[in-house]
């Protein structure tokens, strides 16, 4: 029995009303709904305005026989997925070869059995709504790669922009280790400021000590990060490449979660020039 929550919706097209009535019947069993029509011009309209989910289409009917039905099925974009399995007589030449290349997925011969009518129509169910699973899920894939890729894209955007405004920033942008001082990363303002051309120069070669020289001790000023986090507009004096002194405005963070000493540095010299 069919305990889906939305009901499937099955056509079964054929000239012969008893066949009509009979499978209905033996669709019904399973709580399928079912439309009925009795030729095939009648079943592409029927289609077209309401597509089912599974077609049982006969193969031999007046006017439009039912390979021309079917092709007709698998040429529109609105009905080339919906499953057709076949009816046909066991009196009747069924060409096979032919009802798959149409786009048939399966036969029923007739008189019908109602083992045979229930297994073929569960089973092409089942494909069917396994194809539109695996068809969402592809979509869904699709969606989430595309919103991965815009976000990357603005990611890489956001990051281009904040390493142009390290790099051009009018003061001197640094990042040193907790432990040992040792300069990681600054920006060009900070190495030209202490005198130096190039940033391989300074950067995992130079320590925060090697340049500060008052008005505190660095590890006064360490101790005062710890408890504080951070040092604000501290007037201080840095020695230069050199050897000559310029006096400077300080401000660092200190980032225990990276383990590095954060800060800024103008040169007061410059900003009275």
């Amino acid at each position: 029995m069919n305990n889906q929550s939305e009901k499937v919706n099955i056509l079964v097209v054929d000239d012969k009303p008893d066949n009509l009535r009979l499978l209905s019947a033996l669709l019904g069993q399973l709580g399928y709904e079912v439309r009925k029509v009795i030729n095939g011009q009648t079943a592409l309209k029927t289609v077209q305005a309401a597509p089912p989910d599974l077609i049982l289409l006969d193969v031999m009917m007046p006017d439009m026989n039912g390979y021309e039905v079917c092709q007709h099925l698998k040429a529109s974009p609105l009905t080339c997925d919906i499953p057709v399995i076949f009816i046909s007589a066991l009196d009747e030449v069924l060409d096979k070869v032919k009802a798959f290349a149409v786009g048939g997925v399966d036969y029923i011969t007739k008189p019908f059995s109602e083992e045979e009518v229930f297994a073929r129509v569960e089973n092409n169910l089942t494909i069917r709504r396994l194809q539109k699973q695996l068809k969402l899920r592809n979509a869904q894939l699709q969606k989430e790669i595309c919103d991965r890729q815009k976000a990357e894209a603005q990611l890489i955007k956001s990051q281009t922009k904040l390493r142009n405004l390290f790099e051009n920033a009018p003061v001197g942008i640094f990042s040193a280790c907790i432990d040992d001082g040792l300069i990681v990363e600054a920006n060009q303002y900070f190495i030209e400021m202490l005198g130096y051309s190039q940033t391989k120069e300074v950067i995992m070669q130079k320590t925060l000590i090697d340049f500060y020289i008052a008005p505190v001790a660095p590890s006064s000023m360490l101790r005062e990060l710890q408890t504080i986090g951070k040092i604000d507009n501290l007037a201080a004096k840095f020695l230069k490449r050199d050897r000559t002194i310029i006096d400077v405005m300080l401000w660092v963070r200190i980032n225990l979660q990276e383990n590095c000493l954060q800060g800024a540095i103008a040169s007061l010299s410059d900003a009275l020039a």
